[in-house]
């Protein structure tokens, strides 16, 4: 028996270090990840994490309450592994795409500027031609020879130039169709990149560079400025319950409450969490903000749970502030925290203002 228990202690310890390399990878590949068209670099970064954990430390994959940690035995490696495989693969296509376009970009440029250039190569050949007859022209003895020359070679040269300008215009016509078709492609790249794919809102990239835009406006015209923060109650009772489904139902369904209670198209409504949502209003004082926040909880409250009939209403507690001249977007951010978090001390399903 104590030999055997030696044997065991002596493989556990010769794994060990295999799973701490094996960790140290993950983690790398969570800490390096960049938006992709179908998953934020912040969804990519979680989810190499989560395997990370189940491999290292023996964390379930599905979180229920009691469940052990797993012995070394009972952990999904090829499923980490697999994983792993999945995103670099997602990454390589989506790397491999974009150099593609560029390269469509590049070339297209390198092809239209070739036409330009020998459309000149060949105005100039024909303009030295001309040039040439009225110098002979010149030489010659007879005067009406040299004028009929000298006309000719003029209405020559113009219509040369005439062709010169048609088909610059047409080439770099053709050049700047392509860079639109390009400069959409890329807009709508962007818009997928900021995009939160479940619930359709932005995602906290599109919060970030919305965020820091809006202070930067807020500096020019000194307008009201204010953010709303909310935070769905319960989301993980709701996941351990009825299953992630459900609780993908219920992010998708608060997004819908959002939409019908933020109606400005200047309204940046973004998903910055798993349950955390976060609203920049323009124009916006404090009071509006506040009146705004409230009825956010309200109108969650009145949000039936779209997953079980039998299911507990939803609720959300709501954090706002107005921007303060001369703070960053995180400061700011972190006083409208504060504040959602006063708001659940109070017993959730409230809202609360910043200090």
């Amino acid at each position: 028996m104590a030999q055997a228990s030696a044997h065991a202690s002596a493989h556990a310890f010769d794994i060990a270090p295999l799973l701490d390399a094996f960790g140290q990878v993950l983690s790398a590949y969570a800490q390096g990840s960049f938006d992709l068209p179908d998953v934020s670099s912040s969804e990519a970064g979680e989810e190499l994490e989560r395997w990370r954990r189940h491999t290292v430390l023996g964390v379930p994959l599905e979180k229920s309450a009691g469940v052990p940690s797993l012995s070394a035995a009972q952990r999904d490696y090829r499923g980490a592994a697999r994983a792993l495989t999945d995103h670099r693969r997602r990454e390589k296509r989506y790397v491999e795409s974009a150099l593609s376009d560029l390269r469509d970009a590049l070339w297209a440029c390198v092809e239209r500027v070739h036409t330009v250039a020998q459309a000149d190569l060949q105005a100039d050949e024909a303009t030295s031609a001309q040039i040439s007859r009225v110098q002979t022209a010149i030489h010659g003895i007879e005067t009406g020879a040299v004028k009929d020359e000298v006309l000719q070679a003029i209405s020559a040269i113009t219509d040369i130039a005439r062709s010169r300008r048609d088909t610059q215009q047409i080439a770099f016509g053709m050049l700047a169709e392509r860079i639109d078709q390009l400069g959409s492609q890329l807009e709508e790249a962007k818009r997928e990149s900021e995009t939160d794919t479940l619930t359709g809102l932005g995602n906290r990239k599109r919060f970030e560079r919305a965020a820091q835009r809006a202070v930067q406006i807020h500096t020019l015209n000194r307008a009201p400025l204010s953010l709303v923060l909310i935070d769905l109650d319960h989301l993980k009772q709701i996941n351990d319950g009825y299953g992630h489904s459900a609780g993908d139902s219920t992010l998708q369904s608060i997004a819908g409450s959002l939409a019908k209670v933020f109606l400005r198209e200047a309204d940046v409504i973004c998903r910055i969490g798993g349950d955390e949502f976060v609203v920049i209003l323009a124009g916006t004082d404090e009071k509006l903000a506040q009146r705004l926040a409230e009825r956010v909880v309200q109108q969650v409250a009145s949000t039936g749970a779209p997953f079980a009939i039998e299911a507990p209403p939803l609720s959300a507690s709501v954090g706002y502030a107005a921007y303060q001249a001369g703070e960053g977007v995180d400061a700011w951010l972190g006083r409208a925290d504060a504040a959602l978090y006063r708001a659940k001390k109070e017993g959730k399903g409230k809202a609360s203002g910043a200090i």
